[in-house]
């Protein structure tokens, strides 16, 4: 009963906990201020005015989640990420689709069908547009949004559930430094890690549900891990997890990255409210840089 429970609970977070920013998923009301620690001030970092010479058009990143109930550990369901070139009103963007979805041993308990897609301004790396279709359980929620920066616009063009409209085209004002869920991990990659220290922070404004979320994700330094592709060196986060249905509050899920110019996620770890959970790499291709974070 606890595992058709944490599957219907789990919905798109199979796909959602592989991003670096899957804690949003887990609270349904925006907050005006990042939660901040008494002894740990916040640095003025953010995921904002960044270059990029870290991902490029064709690559490509495949990853497995497993979940732990009572000891036993399960394949639950996988989630691509690749990068596409297409054109946007005209304009040569970034065109990111990622697609999650439970393994078929799982779609008899609850079966997930979810795609997000961001076109992102390659001189700028912010979103042009989000698109949210997802298919859990048989209940259906689909977003669509543009956004324009210079007037620190967002149009929700629609959100609909199970095919009727909730909202739609309506104007909501966003920041200067404002991302979508999808376009937050690629502007995320970006950063230049080398001038942190451990317990530095740098701050995310995602655009979520239709209102803006600050939130934060803290250094914790470098690290070596052993995958089924040999050992790397890797730079460690936690992001910051608003409590909820699945996840637990505060910074307990933890994310490995590549130390190098690739910057990819290579693996993610997480308690749950039920539970724990973890996000394996399985196959990539089409990387901008040499995998130089490989341990030889």
């Amino acid at each position: 009963m606890l595992l058709i429970q944490f599957n219907k609970h789990m919905k798109s977070y199979i796909f959602l906990i592989i991003g670096w920013f899957a804690f949003l998923s887990a609270s349904s009301t925006p907050i005006t201020n990042s939660p901040t620690f008494d002894d740990e001030p916040l640095e003025d970092q953010s995921v904002c005015d960044l270059s990029n010479g870290t991902f490029q058009v064709g690559e490509k990143a495949t990853y497995n989640v497993y979940y732990n109930w009572t000891a036993v550990w399960m394949n639950a369901g996988k989630a691509t990420f690749e990068v596409k070139s297409n054109l946007l009103n005209g304009k040569q963007v970034y065109h990111v689709v990622s697609d999650g979805r439970t393994h078929r041993t799982f779609d008899w308990f609850y079966k997930v069908r979810d795609r997000y897609e961001t076109y992102i301004d390659p001189a700028t790396l912010k979103p042009l547009k989000f698109v949210r279709d997802v298919n859990e359980g048989g209940f259906t929620i689909n977003h669509l949004y543009s956004f324009d920066h210079k007037k620190k616009e967002a149009l929700i063009l629609y959100h609909k559930r199970k095919g009727k409209i909730q909202v739609e085209n309506k104007t909501v004002s966003i920041t200067n430094c404002t991302q979508d869920l999808l376009s937050a991990v690629y502007a995320a990659r970006c950063i230049d890690y080398s001038t942190m220290t451990k317990g530095d922070v740098f701050n995310v404004e995602l655009f979520l549900d239709g209102a803006i979320y600050p939130v934060h994700a803290r250094y914790l330094g470098k690290e070596v891990i052993k995958t089924e592709f040999g050992k790397f060196r890797c730079v460690k986060f936690a992001p910051l997890l608003l409590e909820g249905d699945v996840f637990k509050g505060g910074e307990a899920m933890t994310v490995w990255v590549t130390d190098d110019a690739n910057r990819l996620p290579l693996y993610v770890e997480s308690p749950l409210s039920v539970g724990y959970v973890k996000v394996y790499l399985t196959d990539f291709s089409g990387l901008r840089n040499p995998m130089d974070a490989k341990v030889k």
